[in-house]
């Protein structure tokens, strides 16, 4: 007996909210409907799919999810590419973005985007580059704006570099270094900084243990700020209420560094810069909007000097 793939997202549904009544509103049916039709469906295969006390998954039941799962992903992705082949503009584009691309074009286009496309419905959410790799190859993301060194580790990813520039240090005004006339990487280290993961090649450079500028991870590999942040923004902001330091590129606070609430440090090295571009997973087709979105940041990048 061919299980239908309604009956799948039921089991799915279930799997997910442990509750009948979350499950049945998740999948909009009412909960009776919900109830007779995976009664039938246990009927159909003759094994319970699911304990009654607490709705947790029978032997029977993880198999079925282990296999439905895929089968549902795989289903979703043909009606997505059959839409597209129609010429037919997806409704919704989701983008996970790092916090610097996000901030140098990549909010700025999906403004732009939004003028050109009003019905899109566009979501995009910024992360630090491990989580946009993670959403990209699930397929929680369609497209990944951010560091692309980890990415050109994967197979099953393909990049598109858009900007490789150096970036600099800076501070509040009134920190103790923002009078400094030269600096070394150990002047750094003594303080506090904020932005978003470290990538590993910049690993090479830092220190590998915890210290005042950073700390690693749990896995004791991986290094990140001390203040780890989803957005320049809130990078921005810690540095100017304390002592923390954090890196941009000038059009990023060209207006902070005019009006001398923050100064740039004199502090350059080959290793301090931005490597980002498009993550796509290998095989995605990509939908009008994710082009139009993809072009337009490609021309927002094109007015910033490297």
């Amino acid at each position: 007996m061919a299980a239908t793939f309604r009956q799948l997202e039921i089991v799915s549904a279930l799997a997910r909210h442990r509750h009948f009544g979350r499950a049945a509103k998740a999948l909009g049916i009412s909960q009776p409907n919900l109830t007779r039709s995976l009664k039938q469906f246990e009927a159909d295969l003759g094994v319970p799919i699911f304990d009654r006390q607490g709705v947790n998954p029978t032997l029977f039941g993880e198999i079925i999810l282990r296999y439905g799962e895929k089968a549902l992903a795989n289903n979703h992705q043909l009606e997505r590419e059959v839409a597209l082949a129609k010429g037919l503009e997806v409704g919704e584009l989701r983008i996970a973005a790092g916090p610097y691309p996000a901030d140098i074009s990549g909010e700025r286009a999906v403004g732009i985007l939004l003028d050109k496309h009003p019905n899109v419905v566009v979501e995009i959410n910024s992360a630090n580059w491990e989580r946009v790799l993670a959403d990209v190859l699930d397929g929680a993301a369609d497209i990944g704006f951010a560091e692309v060194s980890g990415a050109a580790e994967h197979a099953q990813l393909q990049i598109q570099v858009v900007r490789t520039s150096q970036v600099f240090f800076f501070c509040a005004a009134g920190h103790p270094l923002a009078g400094r006339r030269r600096l070394a990487l150990d002047d750094l280290l003594e303080y506090p900084w904020a932005g978003p993961r470290i990538p590993e090649r910049m690993r090479a450079a830092l220190p590998a243990a915890d210290k005042r500028f950073a700390v690693l991870g749990e896995d004791r590999i991986r290094l990140h700020p001390r203040a780890l942040v989803g957005s320049f923004s809130a990078a921005r902001q810690i540095v100017l209420s304390g002592r923390t330091l954090s890196v941009a590129i000038h059009s990023q606070i060209a207006r902070e560094l005019s009006e001398g609430v923050f100064v740039r440090l004199p502090f350059e090295a080959p290793w301090l810069n931005i490597n980002y571009g498009f993550i796509i997973k290998r095989g995605r087709t990509l939908s009008p909007a994710a082009k139009s979105f993809m072009a337009i940041v490609r021309s927002i990048e094109s007015e910033i000097p490297q």
